[in-house]
């Protein structure tokens, strides 16, 4: 394997500074873009790091964090905290608390009925996108959310809307970089 480069390893740390990247996982990572993309760091350093990124964005933080860098201490116990940034954290879970399970249900059964006539479609050979309606949304108050570091579990819950957050729509392993100045409650 190929050591990164310590400009890579420095603006990682300085971008993310918590939690830590798996050294080990970086290696890898560096070693596959520069034998699988032909890059090199003479001339190509900001295509690799672009890649890097890219791969961290896209990794499980079990796999690219190193245990016990990202949550601060003995979070997991407290009762009701709030974990202020810089830290980067994986959305492993969303959960809309805000409204019924009922009426939750019946977007779920709407959005499956969708699917399964959308598939039908496909297969008639009926393609006609000025037909089709918008598949049904999840309605959206206030979101729950289990965020990990790589190591360790916390569920949140939404206080101020995020937008980017959609049930149904963001997917497990999103990631959220929470600032210093802008605090999550975990409860």
């Amino acid at each position: 394997m190929i050591p990164p480069p310590a400009q890579i390893v420095q603006r990682l740390k300085r971008k993310y500074p918590r939690p830590s990247i798996d050294p080990d996982w970086l290696e890898g990572c560096y070693t596959w873009i520069r034998e699988e993309l032909h890059l090199t760091p003479e001339n190509d350093m900001e295509e690799i790091m672009k890649h890097v990124e890219e791969q961290l964005l896209q990794s499980d933080f079990t796999d690219s964090m190193l245990a016990g860098t990202g949550f601060p201490p003995g979070i997991t116990n407290a009762d009701e905290t709030i974990l202020e940034g810089p830290i980067l954290v994986e959305v492993t879970g969303i959960m809309e608390i805000g409204h019924s399970a009922y009426s939750l249900m019946q977007i779920y059964e709407s959005r499956i009925e969708y699917r399964r006539q959308a598939q039908l479609r496909i297969a008639n050979g009926d393609e006609d996108p000025g037909e089709q309606k918008p598949i049904p949304k999840y309605p959206r108050s206030m979101l729950q959310l289990e965020l990990s570091d790589g190591a360790s579990v916390l569920t949140a819950v939404e206080v101020k809307k995020l937008p980017e957050l959609e049930l149904g729509e963001t997917p497990l392993g999103y990631k959220v970089d929470c600032l210093p100045e802008s605090a999550v409650s975990m409860s």
